[in-house]
Protein backbone atom coordinates (compact mmCIF):
# COMPACT_ATOMS: atom_id res chain seq x y z
CA UNK A 1 0.00 0.00 0.00
CA UNK A 2 1.15 3.47 -0.88
CA UNK A 3 1.65 5.90 1.80
CA UNK A 4 1.03 9.46 1.20
CA UNK A 5 4.01 11.88 1.76
CA UNK A 6 4.67 15.21 1.57
CA UNK A 7 7.76 16.81 0.06
CA UNK A 8 8.28 20.28 2.38
CA UNK A 9 11.27 22.53 1.74
CA UNK A 10 11.45 25.69 4.21
CA UNK A 11 13.33 29.17 4.47
CA UNK A 12 14.09 27.37 8.33
CA UNK A 13 14.59 24.30 10.27
CA UNK A 14 11.32 22.40 10.33
CA UNK A 15 11.02 20.16 13.97
CA UNK A 16 9.24 17.07 14.34
CA UNK A 17 5.61 17.11 16.43
CA UNK A 18 6.51 16.43 20.28
CA UNK A 19 5.28 12.67 19.45
CA UNK A 20 6.65 11.90 15.81
CA UNK A 21 9.45 9.93 15.39
CA UNK A 22 12.43 12.01 13.68
CA UNK A 23 15.38 10.91 11.23
CA UNK A 24 18.37 13.35 10.24
CA UNK A 25 20.37 12.79 7.51
CA UNK A 26 23.24 14.85 8.26
CA UNK A 27 24.98 16.21 5.56
CA UNK A 28 28.68 15.47 6.25
CA UNK A 29 30.13 15.18 2.62
CA UNK A 30 31.48 12.18 1.41
CA UNK A 31 30.46 10.15 4.06
CA UNK A 32 27.30 8.93 6.08
CA UNK A 33 25.83 9.98 9.60
CA UNK A 34 21.90 9.74 10.40
CA UNK A 35 20.18 10.64 13.67
CA UNK A 36 17.10 8.98 14.84
CA UNK A 37 14.67 10.34 17.55
CA UNK A 38 12.07 7.79 18.76
CA UNK A 39 8.46 9.24 19.52
CA UNK A 40 8.32 11.73 22.51
CA UNK A 41 7.31 9.60 25.97
CA UNK A 42 4.86 10.33 28.93
CA UNK A 43 8.17 12.42 30.71
CA UNK A 44 9.29 14.31 27.89
CA UNK A 45 12.09 11.80 26.65
CA UNK A 46 12.88 10.10 23.49
CA UNK A 47 15.65 7.35 22.69
CA UNK A 48 18.27 9.27 20.54
CA UNK A 49 20.56 6.89 18.12
CA UNK A 50 23.19 8.23 15.61
CA UNK A 51 23.60 6.01 12.72
CA UNK A 52 27.23 6.22 11.56
CA UNK A 53 29.42 9.16 12.53
CA UNK A 54 30.92 10.57 9.12
CA UNK A 55 33.88 12.06 8.61
CA UNK A 56 35.74 13.59 4.97
CA UNK A 57 39.30 14.79 4.80
CA UNK A 58 38.77 18.45 3.96
CA UNK A 59 35.92 19.06 6.30
CA UNK A 60 35.73 18.15 10.05
CA UNK A 61 33.19 15.69 10.51
CA UNK A 62 32.89 15.69 14.21
CA UNK A 63 32.63 19.58 14.28
CA UNK A 64 29.53 19.08 12.23
CA UNK A 65 27.90 16.63 14.52
CA UNK A 66 28.20 18.36 17.54
CA UNK A 67 26.69 21.27 16.05
CA UNK A 68 23.87 19.34 14.31
CA UNK A 69 23.29 17.59 17.63
CA UNK A 70 23.28 20.98 19.85
CA UNK A 71 21.09 22.63 17.31
CA UNK A 72 18.51 19.82 17.98
CA UNK A 73 18.83 19.67 21.76
CA UNK A 74 20.71 16.36 22.14
CA UNK A 75 23.20 15.96 24.90
CA UNK A 76 23.66 12.08 24.86
CA UNK A 77 23.40 9.45 22.83
CA UNK A 78 21.73 5.46 23.67
CA UNK A 79 22.89 4.56 20.95
CA UNK A 80 26.40 5.20 18.27
CA UNK A 81 25.74 2.24 15.77
CA UNK A 82 28.62 2.48 12.83
CA UNK A 83 28.08 0.29 10.21
CA UNK A 84 31.33 -0.84 9.53
CA UNK A 85 34.89 0.39 9.94
CA UNK A 86 35.75 3.03 7.32
CA UNK A 87 36.85 6.23 8.21
CA UNK A 88 33.69 8.41 6.36
CA UNK A 89 31.59 6.21 9.08
CA UNK A 90 33.65 6.32 12.21
CA UNK A 91 36.19 9.51 11.74
CA UNK A 92 33.73 11.88 13.04
CA UNK A 93 33.91 9.76 16.29
CA UNK A 94 37.93 9.82 17.05
CA UNK A 95 40.00 12.95 17.65
CA UNK A 96 43.18 13.67 16.05
CA UNK A 97 44.72 16.26 13.59
CA UNK A 98 43.55 14.35 10.53
CA UNK A 99 40.15 13.74 11.46
CA UNK A 100 39.85 16.74 13.42
CA UNK A 101 37.39 16.91 16.56
CA UNK A 102 35.49 14.15 17.93
CA UNK A 103 32.05 15.22 18.13
CA UNK A 104 32.09 12.53 21.62
CA UNK A 105 35.00 14.84 23.20
CA UNK A 106 32.59 17.84 22.85
CA UNK A 107 34.32 21.57 21.36
CA UNK A 108 37.31 20.87 23.90
CA UNK A 109 38.48 17.72 22.03
CA UNK A 110 39.36 16.09 25.29
CA UNK A 111 38.06 13.69 27.84
CA UNK A 112 36.02 15.57 30.22
CA UNK A 113 37.24 18.97 30.83
CA UNK A 114 41.19 19.85 29.93
CA UNK A 115 43.73 18.71 32.64
CA UNK A 116 43.78 15.77 35.44
CA UNK A 117 39.78 16.65 36.14
CA UNK A 118 40.14 13.97 39.12
CA UNK A 119 43.58 14.09 40.26
CA UNK A 120 44.83 10.78 39.65
CA UNK A 121 47.97 11.69 37.87
CA UNK A 122 46.36 11.20 34.26
CA UNK A 123 45.83 14.17 32.29
CA UNK A 124 42.89 13.45 29.93
CA UNK A 125 44.40 10.22 27.73
CA UNK A 126 46.22 7.59 29.93
CA UNK A 127 49.84 7.88 29.55
CA UNK A 128 51.51 6.48 26.74
CA UNK A 129 48.22 6.40 24.71
CA UNK A 130 47.32 10.06 24.08
CA UNK A 131 44.74 10.38 21.28
CA UNK A 132 43.77 6.89 21.47
CA UNK A 133 43.06 5.83 25.27
CA UNK A 134 41.13 8.59 27.40
CA UNK A 135 41.20 8.59 31.08
CA UNK A 136 38.14 6.37 31.83
CA UNK A 137 36.95 8.52 34.60
CA UNK A 138 37.39 12.00 32.56
CA UNK A 139 35.50 10.16 29.54
CA UNK A 140 31.55 11.69 29.45
CA UNK A 141 31.71 14.61 31.48
CA UNK A 142 32.15 18.12 31.35
CA UNK A 143 31.24 18.88 27.51
CA UNK A 144 31.65 15.59 26.82
CA UNK A 145 28.07 13.82 24.68
CA UNK A 146 28.11 10.27 26.97
CA UNK A 147 27.02 7.66 24.62
CA UNK A 148 24.86 4.68 26.54
CA UNK A 149 25.80 1.51 24.28
CA UNK A 150 28.19 1.21 21.33
CA UNK A 151 26.90 -1.10 18.47
CA UNK A 152 29.39 -2.36 15.89
CA UNK A 153 30.73 -5.78 14.17
CA UNK A 154 33.79 -6.15 17.13
CA UNK A 155 36.99 -5.63 17.81
CA UNK A 156 38.21 -8.57 15.92
CA UNK A 157 37.10 -7.76 12.51
CA UNK A 158 37.93 -4.59 11.85
CA UNK A 159 41.12 -3.18 10.86
CA UNK A 160 44.30 -1.92 12.34
CA UNK A 161 44.27 1.74 11.65
CA UNK A 162 45.30 4.86 13.82
CA UNK A 163 41.43 6.05 12.91
CA UNK A 164 39.89 2.72 14.38
CA UNK A 165 42.34 2.28 17.41
CA UNK A 166 40.70 5.88 18.25
CA UNK A 167 37.55 4.86 18.01
CA UNK A 168 38.35 1.66 19.78
CA UNK A 169 39.76 3.75 23.05
CA UNK A 170 36.91 5.57 23.25
CA UNK A 171 34.25 3.00 22.98
CA UNK A 172 35.53 0.65 25.20
CA UNK A 173 36.14 2.97 27.90
CA UNK A 174 32.44 4.22 27.46
CA UNK A 175 29.16 2.83 27.91
CA UNK A 176 28.25 -0.56 26.73
CA UNK A 177 29.70 -2.35 23.38
CA UNK A 178 27.39 -4.29 21.44
CA UNK A 179 28.92 -6.92 18.85
CA UNK A 180 26.80 -7.62 16.30
CA UNK A 181 28.31 -10.33 14.22
CA UNK A 182 27.02 -13.40 13.87
CA UNK A 183 23.57 -15.48 13.07
CA UNK A 184 22.46 -15.30 16.66
CA UNK A 185 22.84 -11.53 17.03
CA UNK A 186 20.76 -10.21 13.88
CA UNK A 187 18.49 -12.39 14.47
CA UNK A 188 17.70 -11.19 18.04
CA UNK A 189 19.27 -7.54 18.09
CA UNK A 190 16.78 -4.42 17.87
CA UNK A 191 16.24 -0.78 19.76
CA UNK A 192 13.21 0.09 21.25
CA UNK A 193 12.54 3.69 20.20
CA UNK A 194 9.57 4.18 21.80
CA UNK A 195 5.63 4.83 20.73
CA UNK A 196 5.55 1.51 18.70
CA UNK A 197 8.58 2.46 16.88
CA UNK A 198 11.74 0.06 16.53
CA UNK A 199 14.92 -0.27 14.83
CA UNK A 200 15.67 -3.84 13.84
CA UNK A 201 18.93 -5.61 12.65
CA UNK A 202 18.07 -7.19 8.99
CA UNK A 203 22.61 -7.47 8.31
CA UNK A 204 25.66 -7.71 10.10
CA UNK A 205 28.93 -9.43 8.86
CA UNK A 206 27.09 -11.17 6.30
CA UNK A 207 24.41 -12.52 8.26
CA UNK A 208 21.00 -11.90 7.72
CA UNK A 209 18.01 -12.07 9.57
CA UNK A 210 15.95 -15.15 9.37
CA UNK A 211 18.32 -16.43 6.45
CA UNK A 212 20.27 -19.27 8.76
CA UNK A 213 23.27 -19.27 6.61
CA UNK A 214 25.88 -16.28 5.69
CA UNK A 215 25.94 -14.77 2.31
CA UNK A 216 28.54 -16.33 0.19
CA UNK A 217 31.82 -14.60 -0.59
CA UNK A 218 31.70 -12.16 2.56
CA UNK A 219 35.11 -10.44 3.25
CA UNK A 220 35.18 -6.36 3.25
CA UNK A 221 33.88 -3.99 5.53
CA UNK A 222 31.80 -2.99 2.68
CA UNK A 223 29.77 -6.47 2.63
CA UNK A 224 30.16 -6.51 6.15
CA UNK A 225 28.08 -3.29 6.33
CA UNK A 226 25.09 -3.91 9.68
CA UNK A 227 21.26 -2.98 8.01
CA UNK A 228 18.50 -1.62 10.44
CA UNK A 229 15.12 -1.19 9.63
CA UNK A 230 13.53 1.82 11.06
CA UNK A 231 9.85 0.88 11.51
CA UNK A 232 7.32 3.29 12.82
CA UNK A 233 3.32 1.78 12.01
CA UNK A 234 3.40 1.76 8.59
CA UNK A 235 6.17 3.67 7.98
CA UNK A 236 9.35 1.34 6.90
CA UNK A 237 13.25 3.17 6.61
CA UNK A 238 15.92 1.12 5.34
CA UNK A 239 19.70 2.19 5.67
CA UNK A 240 22.31 -0.24 5.72
CA UNK A 241 25.85 1.72 5.78
CA UNK A 242 27.87 0.63 2.37
CA UNK A 243 26.33 -2.62 2.23
CA UNK A 244 26.62 -3.91 -1.48
CA UNK A 245 24.96 -6.28 -3.84
CA UNK A 246 26.93 -5.92 -7.53
CA UNK A 247 30.24 -7.04 -8.25
CA UNK A 248 33.10 -4.92 -8.21
CA UNK A 249 36.86 -5.71 -7.99
CA UNK A 250 37.16 -8.09 -5.51
CA UNK A 251 33.73 -7.63 -3.80
CA UNK A 252 30.88 -9.58 -5.18
CA UNK A 253 28.97 -10.36 -2.00
CA UNK A 254 24.71 -10.16 -2.66
CA UNK A 255 23.83 -9.04 0.72
CA UNK A 256 21.79 -6.36 -0.41
CA UNK A 257 19.68 -9.01 -2.08
CA UNK A 258 19.55 -11.25 0.88
CA UNK A 259 18.76 -8.22 3.25
CA UNK A 260 15.75 -7.20 0.44
CA UNK A 261 14.30 -10.81 0.51
CA UNK A 262 14.29 -10.90 3.83
CA UNK A 263 12.09 -8.00 3.93
CA UNK A 264 10.02 -9.41 1.78
CA UNK A 265 9.29 -12.54 3.78
CA UNK A 266 8.63 -10.05 7.18
CA UNK A 267 5.90 -8.67 4.74
CA UNK A 268 7.70 -5.35 4.78
CA UNK A 269 7.83 -2.76 1.93
CA UNK A 270 10.12 0.45 2.35
CA UNK A 271 8.88 3.73 2.04
CA UNK A 272 12.13 5.56 2.24
CA UNK A 273 15.08 3.69 1.24
CA UNK A 274 18.97 5.59 2.51
CA UNK A 275 20.82 4.37 -0.22
CA UNK A 276 23.53 2.24 0.09
CA UNK A 277 27.53 3.55 -0.39
CA UNK A 278 26.14 7.26 -1.22
CA UNK A 279 25.16 6.15 -4.96
CA UNK A 280 27.97 3.77 -5.91
CA UNK A 281 27.43 1.39 -8.53
CA UNK A 282 28.39 -1.69 -6.56
CA UNK A 283 25.23 -1.25 -4.82
CA UNK A 284 21.32 -0.73 -5.59
CA UNK A 285 21.24 -3.37 -7.51
CA UNK A 286 17.88 -3.93 -9.74
CA UNK A 287 16.80 -7.13 -8.04
CA UNK A 288 17.63 -5.73 -4.91
CA UNK A 289 15.10 -2.33 -5.80
CA UNK A 290 12.68 -4.99 -6.77
CA UNK A 291 12.59 -6.35 -3.39
CA UNK A 292 12.19 -3.52 -1.11
CA UNK A 293 10.48 -0.87 -3.39
CA UNK A 294 11.13 2.15 -1.90
CA UNK A 295 9.12 5.42 -3.19
CA UNK A 296 11.75 7.71 -1.72
CA UNK A 297 15.47 7.52 -1.79
CA UNK A 298 18.22 9.17 0.11
CA UNK A 299 21.88 9.93 -0.33
CA UNK A 300 24.70 11.25 1.28
CA UNK A 301 27.03 12.14 -0.63
CA UNK A 302 29.76 14.86 -0.92
CA UNK A 303 30.11 17.84 -3.56
CA UNK A 304 33.85 17.22 -5.08
CA UNK A 305 34.08 13.56 -3.86
CA UNK A 306 36.44 11.22 -5.87
CA UNK A 307 34.39 8.60 -6.16
CA UNK A 308 32.25 9.76 -8.89
CA UNK A 309 28.84 9.33 -5.95
CA UNK A 310 26.41 8.81 -7.10
CA UNK A 311 26.63 7.04 -10.49
CA UNK A 312 24.02 7.71 -13.46
CA UNK A 313 23.76 3.90 -13.06
CA UNK A 314 22.86 3.75 -10.07
CA UNK A 315 20.74 6.81 -10.31
CA UNK A 316 18.94 5.28 -13.33
CA UNK A 317 18.27 1.92 -11.38
CA UNK A 318 16.34 3.95 -9.00
CA UNK A 319 14.39 5.64 -11.41
CA UNK A 320 13.78 2.45 -13.53
CA UNK A 321 12.79 0.87 -9.52
CA UNK A 322 10.02 3.56 -9.35
CA UNK A 323 11.35 5.89 -6.88
CA UNK A 324 9.24 8.61 -6.92
CA UNK A 325 12.41 11.51 -5.55
CA UNK A 326 15.55 10.61 -5.00
CA UNK A 327 16.86 13.04 -2.30
CA UNK A 328 20.65 14.34 -2.39
CA UNK A 329 22.42 15.79 0.40
CA UNK A 330 24.93 17.27 -1.70
CA UNK A 331 25.04 17.22 -5.93
CA UNK A 332 28.04 14.87 -5.35
CA UNK A 333 30.61 14.29 -8.49
CA UNK A 334 28.23 12.17 -10.67
CA UNK A 335 30.55 11.53 -14.02
CA UNK A 336 28.89 12.55 -17.27
CA UNK A 337 25.31 14.61 -17.76
CA UNK A 338 22.43 12.95 -16.08
CA UNK A 339 20.14 12.05 -18.35
CA UNK A 340 16.79 13.94 -17.90
CA UNK A 341 14.89 10.54 -16.54
CA UNK A 342 17.35 10.87 -13.65
CA UNK A 343 16.82 14.95 -13.26
CA UNK A 344 13.40 14.70 -13.70
CA UNK A 345 13.22 12.81 -10.09
CA UNK A 346 16.11 14.79 -8.27
CA UNK A 347 15.68 16.83 -5.34
CA UNK A 348 19.26 18.28 -4.54
CA UNK A 349 19.09 19.75 -1.12
CA UNK A 350 22.91 20.40 -0.17
CA UNK A 351 21.83 20.63 3.58
CA UNK A 352 20.68 17.86 6.49
CA UNK A 353 17.54 16.21 5.13
CA UNK A 354 14.93 15.87 7.91
CA UNK A 355 11.91 12.75 7.98
CA UNK A 356 9.35 13.12 10.39
CA UNK A 357 6.81 10.03 10.73
CA UNK A 358 3.16 9.64 12.70
CA UNK A 359 3.51 6.23 11.79
CA UNK A 360 0.69 6.61 9.34
CA UNK A 361 2.47 9.40 7.19
CA UNK A 362 5.46 11.01 6.77
CA UNK A 363 6.93 14.45 5.85
CA UNK A 364 10.83 15.64 4.55
CA UNK A 365 11.94 18.82 4.98
CA UNK A 366 15.37 20.17 4.85
CA UNK A 367 17.04 21.66 7.89
CA UNK A 368 19.07 24.98 5.93
CA UNK A 369 18.33 28.09 6.98
CA UNK A 370 18.97 31.70 5.49
CA UNK A 371 19.12 35.16 6.81
CA UNK A 372 16.87 37.70 5.53
CA UNK A 373 18.89 41.10 5.74
CA UNK A 374 17.93 43.68 7.00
Amino acid sequence: MKIPFLVLIFAFPTLAFAEDLEIVNIRVGQGDATLIQGPTDASGDRVKVLFDAGDIDDRDGGHILRAVLKKRGVSELDFLIISHDDADHLGGAVTGPRHGKSFILGFNNVPGDSGDDDGDGDSDWLPGQELFVPDPEELGTDDDIPIRNFVDYGDSLMRDTQTIRKYQGIANNMGNRITVNDQQHVDTFEIDLGGGARMICYAANGFVRGRGSRVPKVGTPNERSLAFLITHGKFDFLLSGDLIGRKSGAEDAKVEEAVGEALVRDGVKVEILHVNHHGANNASSARFLELVQPEIAIISTGNGNSHKHPTNAALKRLVNAGVDRIIQTSWGTTKARMPLVVRDHQAIYQGDVVITSDGNSFEISTARRWKIGD
